[in-house]
């Protein structure tokens, strides 16, 4: 999507809903996710940018049901952009059950979920400007247990081994301005958000530390890094609010996860991130892209449907890459182990 004229845009905000900054700053939440059988082995299955209704989606979604009954599965993640092109306005959407319920229901596992930018959509698909799509995926898991989001922002934990910190990018990396003014990067909301992250990390005793943003810290694909998304002609844009977010988990979290880029993308601990992993798994309902960054990648492939598979123990994460092919078939593509 391209921005609005100027003009225009001014005139369409002037009318746009305001909140005040009280409800903008809410306190992070806490998700109670049903505890592993085994409190020293998780087993998690990632998925991304899934929420297209396509062949495509369902085809990731019967792989990874398959990966889950041979090797396991305690829990899911999901990396935003749950819906395409824009997410639902109401609990009551069918949305929630063509594009969740019916096709991650068999899994029989909980699904920890994030926002992206077209979950929070007001003008056009993916225009990220309007929080209240968010909100609104926050009180269907109140629905759905199936469904764990009990806020914008909020901590997993899964006892002594495992703790997940998922973040709401999208108002700090919309492609216009967002209608709650305490939203936009820089903001209060943003800067709660930043500290919330930074304290709960420092925190944590967990093994085992992992950040859920939908908006990549680092990518070779299409949107690029944080600070430089889409060659973005304005700050607010470019996502550098992204960027600052994910340096306070920078050498605290072991692995950031996110989706976004409609790929699969491993990158080892870069200079601007010390100490911690980053890894793109947004292509299980989009099999579009290509690589247009230049940064050393561990692993990456673009133009092909996947998802993401985690192993945790106490002294190994293990992430395994499947890529899904046309007929629906899936591949082990890469196999990384970290150890402490």
């Amino acid at each position: 999507m391209r921005p609005l004229a100027p003009l225009l845009l001014t005139l369409v905000l002037s009318c746009a809903p305001r909140a005040s900054q009280a409800e903008m700053v809410p306190a992070g939440a806490v998700a109670r996710v049903p505890a592993p059988r085994d409190p020293g082995h998780v087993r998690v299955v990632v998925m991304g940018d899934q929420g297209t209704g396509t062949a495509g989606q369902r085809q990731v979604a019967a792989a990874m049901a398959r990966i889950c009954y041979t090797h396991g599965c305690d829990l899911g993640l999901g990396l935003g952009d749950n819906f395409y092109p824009a997410g639902p306005k109401d609990v009551q959407s069918p949305l929630f059950r063509e594009r969740f319920a019916d096709v991650y229901g068999p899994l029989r596992i909980p699904f920890a979920m994030v926002p992206g930018n077209h979950d929070e959509s007001w003008l056009s698909g993916g225009d990220g400007a309007d929080a209240r799509g968010a909100e609104v995926q926050v009180a269907y898991a109140g629905i759905n247990p199936q469904w764990v989001m009990p806020g914008r922002f909020y901590r997993a934990p899964l006892g002594p081994l495992l703790d997940l910190f998922a973040v709401d990018t999208t108002p700090l990396a919309t492609f216009v301005p967002g209608l709650r003014p305490e939203e936009r990067p820089g903001g209060p909301w943003a800067r709660g958000q930043q500290t919330w992250l930074s304290e709960t990390l420092k925190a944590s005793r967990a093994r085992w530390k992992l950040v859920l943003g939908h908006h990549p810290l680092f990518s070779n694909g299409n949107h690029g890094d944080a600070g430089s998304y889409d060659r973005g002609r304005v700050e607010y844009q470019r996502g550098g609010a992204v960027k600052n977010l994910y340096a306070v988990a920078c050498g605290k979290a072991d692995l950031l996860l996110s989706g976004h880029d409609h790929a699969l993308e491993l990158f080892a601990p870069q200079p601007e991130c010390p100490g911690t992993w980053t890894a793109v798994s947004g292509a299980a309902g989009k099999a579009e892209g290509r690589q247009r960054g230049t940064r050393r990648a561990a692993f990456e492939v673009y133009g092909s449907l996947g998802f993401l598979w985690l192993d945790v123990t106490p002294n190994t994460l293990t992430l395994r890459f499947y890529t899904v092919a046309a007929d629906g078939t899936e591949t082990l593509a890469h196999t990384q182990t970290l150890r402490k």
